[in-house]
């Protein structure tokens, strides 16, 4: 069975509506802007916070619109789609062609293949002892529940997007410095507002607090993502294929009922990686049917606070040979078999 296969099945949740998704974009737009004037204003301090913790939110929220419109699900109208992304990307200052390299071309094509994903990728105990002192404590610290707002903006957004490294540029393109101007132009509208207006603590409240919040929580949804001691990553291109990328290397992350609309559908994030172009909103669907398809074959874990920082404590290093989490010491902490292999569709 191929990717190919199994997205077929899946054709029917391909369905975006396009004046939904106008309105959504607009108003999410709106409603950060009103947040971001609140929180760099002389109103009361308690108020300005809470605004700065809602613009991280609603940074996030227009980011996940920018997200599916990269991958073409927004509008299914490919012009329209990159319109609205490269604004839905400007609160969280991403450029979007960089972005679509390195998520789209890169990390949906090669999951949990290391050497070639590069997101939450789990060092080997012979690589993180010889990383220095401060590489293995950044590494402990981001695999912490608060270390969570720390690894996407140093390990992913700075040298992927903000300041792209040579190497990690297919080649060079005018796209690519257009659209960092853009996001660049953006940002110095926010600083020029933030200096004609602001009031106490504006630059903090502004722009430093919604962008940790921001940074937390991507952190948390691609973290939670690719990691769960049922996790499968790969060191050997003749053992990974797409499917097995796809299937062993994601997960399912169950938010209770009343979490409502707080809760993202990202985190349906098998049917993702099975098919990008079924938008957030068809997500839940979409997945309940893979799970159809291929019964006991997904990783599905029911959200709790318990469970996530088990997680978080169980799953430190990766043995590429036993295919294992291990500890700090290379102690394995998880003996996980995976019961099939995703080979066979259901015929329900």
């Amino acid at each position: 069975m191929t990717l190919r296969e199994l997205r077929s099945r899946l054709a029917a949740f391909r369905r975006p509506n396009l004046t939904r998704a106008i309105a959504h974009v607009a108003g999410a737009f709106v409603v950060y802007a009103i947040l971001f004037a609140i929180a760099i204003g002389d109103g009361p301090l308690a108020l300005r916070i809470v605004a700065s913790l809602f613009a991280g939110l609603f940074a996030g929220n227009l980011f996940m619109i920018g997200h599916d419109a990269c991958h073409g699900s927004y509008t299914r109208r490919g012009r329209l789609d990159r319109v609205l992304g490269r604004i839905a990307f400007l609160p969280s200052y991403h450029p979007y062609s960089l972005w679509e390299l390195s998520h789209n071309k890169t990390h949906h094509i090669y999951t949990n293949l290391r050497g070639r994903d590069f997101v939450w990728t789990p060092a080997s105990k012979a690589e993180y002892d010889g990383w220095s002192p401060v590489r293995r404590l950044c590494y402990r610290a981001y695999r912490t529940p608060l270390g969570l707002a720390l690894y996407y903006p140093f390990e992913i957004w700075w040298p992927r997007h903000a300041w792209p490294r040579e190497e990690l540029i297919d080649r060079p393109q005018l796209r690519y410095l257009l659209d960092r101007l853009l996001v660049l132009a953006f940002f110095a509208l926010q600083v020029a507002a933030i200096a004609i207006v602001g009031g106490r603590c504006a630059v903090l409240l502004g722009l430093v607090v919604p962008w940790l919040v921001f940074g937390w929580l991507i952190g948390f949804v691609i973290y939670f993502n690719h990691t769960h001691p049922a996790v499968t990553w790969f060191d050997d291109a003749e053992a990974w294929t797409p499917l097995r990328g796809t299937i062993e290397g994601t997960t399912r992350l169950k938010f209770p009922a009343w979490s409502g609309p707080a809760a993202s559908a990202i985190m349906n994030h098998v049917a993702h990686h099975v098919d990008p172009r079924i938008a957030l909103v068809a997500l839940e669907a979409a997945q309940d049917r893979i799970e159809e398809l291929l019964p006991d074959q997904i990783i599905v874990q029911e959200w709790s606070v318990s469970a996530l920082l088990d997680i978080l404590r169980r799953c430190k290093l990766y043995d590429f040979d036993a295919r294992c989490w291990t500890d700090y010491a290379g102690c394995p902490t998880t003996n996980f078999v995976r019961p099939s292999r995703p080979q066979t569709l259901s015929s329900t």
